[in-house]
């Protein structure tokens, strides 16, 4: 594809000029100066950022408050492995998996803008351990013949789990100031089906997992990040390593909280306790890219250094629309044909009927339906 063999990598600037975006970035803060600890270069950095990067030697200083200058010795980032062609070809890959989307996706997308990133994160390496209490509803029968009855009494109910993480702390303010960031977060909806206007919207979603995103990393390298055509796309962070840490102890507290609701009906006590092993700033390079499909545009976020798809927006397909259709109503053709079965309610047999047949119908429509979706 003549799109996925472009280098998008810039926006269209000349040597020394600076991206639209980063013009209008730039207007909207006061822009300081500080000097490189360790070569001594000029530092240029916006008002609010605290976590800078030497484009001349890759040292990367910490700003901790007013006169304290920290310079980041755990510095480490993924190496840029793809460029835009290759990314467009590892979603087209991710385009070809999946029950929910449709068949002819990979070869109908048209990849469109494409923008490289480069984004800092403290990866806060932690365990957690969570020890809950609780009760659960039940149900039990007592008595026999006229006396028998059904109860309802509660059950004390305890356990213990825990949880190692490589938790990511997006090293700036606004996590939505780039599409898909702030669904990189274990437990956060990260791929995203567009079922349209169907209203059996079943399946298809998928949650970010607890990936460890030290797997790889290597120290700092401002000449790599210059190899990969990133440079300008490099980020500085704005939050320092100990509101990092403070706001993922928070987020893991938050997590195994509700994972310890989801063990009993409900939850008396539950206490966390979260050890941090360390806190290390890590450059994750990223393709931001949107395509089109049916007339529809979608988004990705794809792993410039493996090319995993971190998050992602897709179309349904017609296959998983007539699935949920035909399963629910089905089932409720079964529920009235063994109601109509016990000879009680006849009519129940033109119920079963109606629902059988509109799943019949419904199959029928959408597969001669020439639409895609």
């Amino acid at each position: 594809m003549r799109e996925e063999q472009q280098d998008l990598n810039t926006d269209q600037t000349g040597p020394g000029e600076q991206a639209p975006a980063e013009r209008e970035r730039k207007s909207a803060f006061h822009e300081k100066e500080i000097s490189c600890s360790n070569c001594g270069a000029p530092l240029s950095y916006l008002e609010g950022e605290a976590i800078i990067t030497c484009s001349y030697c890759g040292t990367t200083t910490m700003l901790a408050g007013l006169d304290n200058i920290i310079t980041v010795d755990s510095h480490y980032m993924l190496t840029p492995e793809l460029n835009s062609g290759a990314a467009g070809t590892a979603l087209r890959k991710w385009m070809q998996k999946g029950f929910h989307k449709p068949k002819d996706l990979p070869a109908a997308a048209s990849i469109g803008d494409t923008k490289p990133l480069v984004l800092p994160y403290w990866i806060v390496t932690s365990r957690a351990t969570t020890n809950w209490h609780g009760q659960d509803k039940k149900t039990r029968t007592t008595g026999t013949g006229d006396n028998r009855k059904t109860e309802t009494y509660w059950e004390p109910v305890s356990g213990r789990f825990d949880e190692e993480f490589t938790w990511p702390v997006y090293a700036r303010e606004k996590t939505t100031e780039f599409w898909g960031i702030d669904m990189l977060e274990p437990g956060k909806t990260s791929i995203h089906p567009d079922w349209g206007r169907f209203f059996l919207k079943l399946g298809g979603s998928a949650t970010a997992p607890n990936r460890n995103l030290l797997e790889g990393t290597v120290g700092f390298s401002i000449e790599k990040i210059r190899d990969s055509g990133m440079e300008k796309n490099l980020v500085n962070g704005q939050i320092t390593q100990e509101r990092a840490e403070a706001n993922a102890r928070s987020r893991i507290v938050n997590r195994h909280a509700k994972q310890a609701e989801s063990r009993a009906t409900t939850i008396t006590d539950c206490d966390t306790a979260v050890e941090v092993e360390k806190v290390d700033l890590v450059y994750l390079p990223l393709w931001l890219m949107e395509y089109s499909y049916g007339g529809k545009q979608f988004k990705a976020l794809v792993n410039a250094s493996g090319g995993e798809v971190m998050a992602a927006e897709y179309p349904v397909g017609k296959l998983a629309r007539i699935v949920n259709f035909d399963i629910l109503f089905l089932i409720i053709a079964a529920i009235f044909a063994f109601m109509a079965s016990g000879g009680q309610t006849p009519w129940a047999w033109a119920a079963a009927a109606v629902f059988g047949g509109s799943a019949v119908l419904y199959t029928v429509l959408r597969t001669i339906n020439p639409l895609r979706l």
